[in-house]
């Protein structure tokens, strides 16, 4: 298991690399009033069949070429992880259409990961490619943030 969230949401990130994506959007809810967390991924890439969708959600199974054993627990943890601190996980994907990943859970559980460096997951997502366009909203039951790595780009130039 990760031992932070921002880690599952970089593993699932960087699946969408491997998916040739070029959009990635991430959106954290949390909210203290009604003791819920949820984590969203989306992104653009080929997207997954459902046959394939069952086998990465099953344990020890990757659609990554090139690794001498697959390891694919990544979904397969996170969902774990949803479901043991009284949440839900779902997957959403198509040929195509993307991939949209979803888990929740209790943000007041025993069991819950804390969220962990969410910059230090952006960052590496930026410097991983480039051309990457990675969007976060991030909401509290007070507060809102947001960040687009295309608000970063003026004429061309990355600006940091």
């Amino acid at each position: 298991m990760f031992e932070e969230l921002s880690q599952h949401i970089l593993d699932i990130a960087m699946n969408s690399l491997s998916a040739d994506a070029n959009k990635v959007q991430i959106s954290i809810l949390e909210s203290r009033k009604r003791d819920w967390l949820i984590l969203h991924v989306r992104d653009n890439g080929h997207g997954m069949s459902a046959a394939t969708l069952k086998r990465v959600l099953a344990s020890h199974w990757s659609s990554k070429k090139g690794r001498r054993k697959p390891v694919g627990l990544g979904l397969a943890l996170l969902r774990q992880t949803s479901e043991m601190c009284d949440g839900n996980f779902h997957v959403r994907s198509a040929p195509g259409r993307g991939t949209s990943v979803t888990a929740s859970m209790r943000l007041s559980h025993i069991d819950r990961p804390p969220l962990g460096d969410l910059s230090a997951t952006i960052l590496a997502l930026c410097a991983a490619d480039k051309k990457m366009d990675v969007r976060l909203n991030y909401r509290t039951d007070e507060k809102r943030f947001s960040f687009d790595t295309q608000d970063l780009v003026t004429k061309g130039e990355v600006i940091l």
